[in-house]
């Protein structure tokens, strides 16, 4: 019986040092203009940091733009995200192209219908309380850095 107990933790130690929490990223809060609304979200502007997005966090707040280069057709989904997010896909021309709902901890990529460079991640129901739409311009302000 002992025996058998080894074993089982000698398969079992590998599989734990995988699972291991990685270092996880930290973001710097940039200011923006939304519509008619200033306000200051945290910053993915790398892979790692679009990876990560706010999986783990324990809050939507303040809001997270996952920021890219260039225009991009991209895909969300919520793993490891516990709260329930309203998105904003932005396009090139930094208006909004499309707002999505994302449900918490739900796999199911959602596409960008078009290229697009930023998808804006707020908590549910922020665009609606705030009067955000489609076709509204999205802005960085000054004192960004990227």
């Amino acid at each position: 019986m002992i025996k058998q107990l080894f074993v089982v933790l000698a398969l079992l130690l590998p599989l734990m040092a995988c699972a291991a929490e990685q270092p996880r990223e930290t973001f710097s809060l940039v200011p923006l203009q939304v519509g008619d609304t200033r306000i200051q979200v945290q910053l993915a502007d790398t892979a790692q940091k679009r990876a990560q997005g706010l999986m783990f966090q324990q809050s939507a707040d303040p809001g997270m733009l996952l920021l890219y280069r260039e225009p991009t057709a991209i895909s969300l989904w919520m793993a490891n995200t516990a709260m329930a997010l309203d998105v904003a896909y932005i396009g090139a021309d930094w208006t909004i192209a499309e707002l999505i709902t994302l449900e918490p901890f739900d796999t199911t990529p959602v596409p960008s219908q078009q290229p697009v460079i930023a998808a804006l991640e707020m908590p549910r129901g922020w665009f609606a309380k705030h009067g955000v739409a489609v076709g509204q311009k999205v802005a960085l302000l000054p004192g960004t850095t990227r």
